[in-house]
């Protein structure tokens, strides 16, 4: 004779129905083989202990579910695993999920739950990541979560938080991954976070912070993404980011910054995006950012940048926009510019550029959009901008250029918007 199960098989398939039958639809019956006829090891989206038969793992992800979370999950003592990202799941996160002692990995993102992250969470010890984005999540994040020392992962962002950011976050000496974008958090960002040294990923966008850029954020030697966009940050933005040996982008658009940049974002040899853009930077552009040899999208614009533009921007090969537009920067266009054969979007419009459009321009084969409006820049219009058959976009509009509008531009099949006016052109144009 076959022994019965014992009583923990019947907490975890007590849990597991009460679970599915408080769902209010399930559109693909993607939980049709969840009966007590069959062990609920053998059920779609479970994994489970070989020795003891208890549910390790519940993964529903991309099922389309809608429902509530049924707090009887909290009796599944085994779980490591829950993910029950991208469907329908509505109300709040059951408190009873912090009684889950050996759960792992939590992942709810992409549902419709509101209410608070209960503190309870904060009980799973051993939880490594936790991603509750893209939910309306509201409240304040639980300052608790700097006791989980083995988080790696949080994920917050789209949602509506509100309060402060917790300053015991930097006590997750294991975190690699913070991101708590998109929500209406407001204070400082603490200076505690600068304790996190194996952190990678920093996303604070899109909040209401305040406060200064903490210099001890340079202390963060394996960051590789900071992105503070569309906050209120003020001061200036300190030379400590020049440390980031690692760092791929950093973001710091729309906020309140203002001082000059750093020549010291020239040692971040890894960049690939620095966007600086919408702020209040003043003084000129540094040299030093010519030897970001990886560097991809360059915005500086929407500032009160003066000086000229440096020609060691010319050495970025592998540069695909670029937008110094809605500065005060005046001299003429380096023809090194030129040199920047990946080019795909050119922005130098609403400047004091004087000279001349170099004919080098004509060699950015890949160039899309070129606006050079609004600015002092004389002479006439290049033969050589014929050349570009990817652009799409031509502002010239609003210079002091003469001569006669080559026929050579209606050779650009690509070219959809042409804006020439307000300059002392003669001839037809050529379409």
């Amino acid at each position: 004779m076959s022994s019965s199960p014992p009583p923990s098989y019947h907490s975890d398939l007590q849990a597991l129905l009460a679970f599915k039958n408080s769902l209010s639809h399930d559109p693909y019956d993607s939980l049709h083989d969840w009966s007590p006829r069959h062990s609920f090891c053998n059920w779609t989206a479970i994994l489970c202990s070989s020795r003891h038969q208890r549910v390790l793992s519940l993964n529903l992800t991309g099922m389309s579910l809608l429902g509530p979370i049924s707090p009887f999950l909290g009796n599944l003592s085994f779980l490591t695993v829950l993910a029950l990202k991208n469907n329908n799941f509505q109300g709040q996160i059951p408190p009873q999920l912090g009684k889950l002692s050996r759960l792992r990995i939590l992942r709810l993102s992409l549902n419709q739950l509101e209410g608070s992250i209960p503190t309870t969470l904060t009980s799973c010890h051993s939880s490594e990541v936790l991603i509750l984005s893209y939910n309306f999540l509201s409240s304040t994040i639980p300052s608790q979560l700097g006791h989980l020392s083995q988080l790696e992962i949080i994920y917050l962002g789209r949602n509506q938080l509100t309060g402060t950011i917790p300053p015991s976050l930097g006590n997750l000496s294991s975190l690699i991954d913070l991101q708590l974008s998109n929500n209406n958090l407001h204070g400082s960002i603490p200076i505690q976070l600068g304790m996190l040294t194996q952190l990678r990923v920093l996303y604070l966008h899109q909040n209401n912070l305040t406060g200064i850029i903490p210099p001890s954020l340079g202390n963060l030697s394996s960051l590789t993404n900071l992105s503070l966009e569309y906050n209120i940050v003020h001061g200036s933005i300190p030379i400590e980011l020049g440390m980031f040996t690692q760092l791929r982008l950093l973001v710091l658009r729309g906020n309140n910054l203002t001082g000059t940049i750093p020549p010291s974002l020239g040692n971040l040899s890894s960049l690939t995006n620095l966007d600086l853009g919408q702020n209040r930077i003043h003084g000129s552009i540094p040299i030093q950012l010519g030897m970001l040899t990886q560097l991809r999208v360059l915005y500086l614009h929407q500032n009160n940048l003066t000086g000229t533009i440096p020609p060691s921007l010319g050495n970025l090969s592998s540069l695909t926009n670029l937008d110094l537009g809605r500065n005060r920067i005046h001299g003429s266009i380096p023809i090194q510019l030129g040199m920047l054969t990946q080019l795909r979007v050119l922005y130098l419009h609403q400047n004091n550029l004087t000279g001349i459009i170099p004919p080098s321009l004509g060699n950015l084969s890949s160039l899309t959009n070129l606006s050079l409006g609004y600015n002092i820049l004389h002479g006439s219009i290049p033969i050589e901008l014929s050349m570009l058959s990817q652009l799409k976009e031509l502002y010239l509009e609003q210079n002091k250029l003469n001569g006669s509008i080559p026929i050579e531009l209606g050779m650009l099949s690509q070219l959809i918007k042409l804006y020439l006016r307000y300059n002392s052109l003669t001839g037809v144009i050529p379409f």
